[in-house]
């Protein structure tokens, strides 16, 4: 079961693709060893609200995967200033991040994309 959400797996390519297509892009980075993360996942990504919010037009999903040796998705986390996961990241279309954080909430995800959209 993939879930609620249409994620679309991170590249630079199909980040820059989002920015230019005007879309906010909601950049989840990941591993499948990370618990936190997918607590994160079930109790604020994966709720209605917050699902419904990522399938509106203009949103991009997006997945950072770092379960393997990503090093685009390493490079990606260093470019944001991660140093760990679980992280999130929200982006303007113009690449300016207006969110970043390793714990949130269902009101931060939505407010985040909100402030995003203006």
């Amino acid at each position: 079961d993939k879930g609620p959400i249409s994620w679309i797996y991170y590249t630079p390519e199909r980040f820059a693709e989002a920015k230019d297509e005007g879309n906010v892009v909601v950049m989840e980075f990941t591993a499948e060893w990370c618990l936190n993360c997918k607590a994160l996942e079930a109790s604020v990504l994966a709720t209605d609200t917050v699902a419904n919010l990522l399938a509106e037009k203009g949103v991009t999903p997006m997945k950072v995967d770092l379960t393997g040796n990503n090093d685009q998705g390493n490079d990606m986390l260093a470019e944001v200033g991660g140093l760990r996961i679980p992280l999130l990241v929200v982006f303007k279309p113009d690449g300016q991040v207006v969110f970043e954080g390793d714990f949130y909430t269902v009101e931060q995800v939505v407010e985040a994309v909100a402030a995003a959209r203006n």
